[in-house]
């Protein structure tokens, strides 16, 4: 179905397969239906199609039931699951963070993930596009800031202090600021008006 789609236009073939983030397009159930490389090099070289999102993705809890992903007893409080169902539901695009313990070869691995679901109809279908995005990086950023305890610059891994503004929009995606006072800052400096 979506492969005629994208068999007919090879530009967005070509920009599908050029996104860096697995993207895979799922029925209500994570059953693969389509997948870009991205998600083809995280998933391995296999046979991907009507396979469920935990079998694919080797969730550890995959073989916790005989019926496989989806019927075990961690399945209840799946992200990847609950985003997906939840975007089939209705028509809202749902972003959250998990962690994924894999099997790969005989490591469980952690992977921290920032999972996006979007409903979609095509040739009077509903479908869920899912996006899964490694947050590794972005996490660590978040473990341990050298901070100047005076002016409250920060310093990079270059040795560079910058503002926390700076700072922030340099390592972290899709970050703006608005400005504003706490209410403690605006008592402080507007006593007369607060």
């Amino acid at each position: 179905m979506i492969q005629h789609l994208l068999d007919n236009d090879l530009l967005l073939k070509i920009a599908f397969n050029a996104i860096p983030f697995p993207i895979m397009v799922t029925d209500d159930n994570i059953r693969m239906l389509f997948w870009n490389a991205a998600a083809l090099q995280l998933l391995g070289n296999e046979e991907l199609l009507q396979q469920r999102g935990g079998e694919v993705l080797h969730c550890i809890h995959t073989k916790d039931a005989e019926e496989g992903c989806g019927y075990g007893p961690h399945c209840g409080t799946c992200v990847v699951r609950n985003s997906v169902i939840e975007a089939g539901r209705g028509s809202k695009v749902y972003r959250k963070k998990t962690i994924l313990n894999r099997t790969i070869g005989n490591t469980v691995v952690e992977t921290p993930l920032l999972v996006t679901t979007s409903p979609f109809r095509y040739e009077n279908k509903s479908l869920i596009l899912l996006i899964l995005e490694d947050i590794h990086e972005l996490m660590s950023v978040g473990s341990l800031l050298p901070i100047c305890s005076n002016c409250k610059k920060i310093r990079s891994a270059s040795n560079q202090w910058d503002q926390v503004e700076v700072y922030i929009k340099k390592n972290i995606v899709d970050v703006d600021f608005t400005h504003g006072l706490c209410p403690d800052c605006a008592r402080r400096y507007f006593p007369d008006t607060v």
